[in-house]
């Protein structure tokens, strides 16, 4: 399952024309395993994800091992490289419904490439410094966050919007399966290699997905030339989130969830490692558990959807994520029992997660207007992760004062709260996703 990048380019003066009436259309198009579209797309995702897995680990021990960070210097990277999402999704999504939504993902994958390819480099040269890691750190979270919001409002176009839950499961279980096996082989590399050079990894990984998305021949929907008012343009985006009412519940539900998951996450390690004593193989197992359950989530959640109906395999994923997070309080006289029971819940939970992280997206992609799809995504990203700060300063403060076990049972009870919302809303009854494109949304 958390997470962009502008380029400058002049104004579009009108409807882009079409270069070739042989591009590959979506007429006749039944599977994804068969759009050879769509898989130039996902592998060069795939193969960026696991990179991104390897830069998780190796950018922070570049400044542990190499910089001999401490614990300021260590928040304020992680802070600079989370600021982008704050500080300019809803700019993002401005830009990606102006501009070509391919080129800006070629764009910031070329960016990051040359970005993570410094740090490396200025290490080989004696001239790496916190600095240089802070800058890049922002500069690669700001590129992230045009990519992520231009790849919500790409993909529609590219697959077709009958086919979004499908596709979304397979990115899913991509970055899930990354997120599995990412951090282990970064281990290793970083052990061969010393902690700056890995990151060259992930710079290559961009070029791969640059390659992905160069290859797709695929016409994107036209861009439309309209007004260009930045303040209007927010609002119009604000406005058709939270002014449908299927889209509203989504984001009602996921930012409650993202607050009250990050508030257990910014202690659930600590609870763990010392009032559980918990070594670091068991814990390292625990967190294992969770991938897998994410991959099988994001695996399964189109059969699910089609099974249950794409509303109630949401609510499916908002049951199953609560109940991962209230039993994480759970505590037995064995601690064996303890363990393999919180272990279990962190499968439980990782995949009720994927679900919510499939078919969530998937909905908001296809009742969204084509010309809104960048400023709704982008706006979701700003109210909904705009969340897990706030949640993560409430996990760390209330553990300060209270039983860390007695904090996460609050904040799994505190996730009831979403099923009000999303019963009395119109979520449960959605069987399939709209195949045609929405009207707009009128206030």
């Amino acid at each position: 399952m958390s997470a962009l990048e502008p380029h400058s380019a002049t104004a579009i003066s009108g409807p882009v024309p079409l270069r070739s009436c042989r591009r590959p259309t979506l007429r006749g198009v039944t599977s994804l395993w068969r759009d050879g579209e769509f898989l130039k797309f996902w592998v060069g995702q795939t193969i960026s994800d696991f990179g991104d897995q390897i830069t998780l680990l190796a950018l922070p021990l570049t400044a542990v091992i190499t910089l001999h960070a401490g614990p300021v210097e260590m928040g304020v990277l992680a802070a600079v490289a989370a600021a982008p999402t704050a500080l300019f999704s809803l700019f993002a999504g401005v830009w990606v419904d102006r501009l070509p939504r391919r080129r800006i993902l070629i764009v910031a994958d070329l960016g990051r490439a040359v970005l993570l390819a410094t740090v490396p480099i200025a290490f080989v040269l004696g001239l790496l410094s916190m600095a240089q890691l802070y800058v890049v750190g922002f500069a690669v979270g700001t590129l992230s966050v045009f990519f992520v919001v231009a790849y919500q409002a790409y993909l529609p176009g590219l697959v077709g919007r009958p086919q979004l839950v499908d596709a979304n499961g397979k990115m899913n279980a991509s970055g899930s399966l990354a997120q599995l096996a990412g951090p282990g082989v970064a281990g290793v590399l970083v052990q061969l290699f010393t902690a700056p050079m890995p990151v060259l990894v992930d710079a290559l990984s961009f070029l791969a997905s640059v390659t992905g998305l160069s290859l797709i021949r695929r016409m994107e929907p036209l861009v439309v030339a309209r007004p260009r008012d930045m303040r209007a343009e927010i609002r119009e985006g604000l406005s058709a989130l939270l002014r449908h009412p299927v889209l509203r519940t989504l984001v009602a539900a996921s930012a409650i969830f993202v607050l009250f998951l990050s508030a257990q996450t910014a202690i659930f390690i600590l609870y763990l490692a010392r009032d559980l004593g918990v070594d670091p193989p068991v814990l390292g197992l625990i967190l294992s558990t969770g991938a897998v359950g994410a991959l099988l989530g994001a695996l399964f959640a189109s059969d699910i959807a089609r099974r249950l109906g794409i509303g109630p395999s949401f609510i499916l994923g908002a049951v199953l994520g609560t109940i991962g997070l209230v039993s994480r309080a759970l505590l037995f006289e064995s601690p064996e029992a303890t363990v393999a029971t919180i272990a279990a819940m962190q499968f439980v939970l990782f995949f009720g997660v994927s679900l919510f992280n499939v078919n969530g997206p998937s909905l908001r992609q296809a009742l969204t207007p084509g010309h809104l799809l960048g400023r709704v995504n982008a706006s979701y990203r700003f109210l909904v992760w705009g969340t897990g700060p706030f949640g993560a300063l409430l996990g760390g403060t209330l553990g300060a004062v209270l039983d860390l076990r007695v904090v996460l049972l609050v904040a799994g009870l505190a996730c009831l709260t979403v099923f009000p919302i999303i019963v009395l809303s119109p979520l449960p009854h959605i069987r399939t996703v709209p195949s045609s494109e929405p009207a707009p949304v009128t206030s």
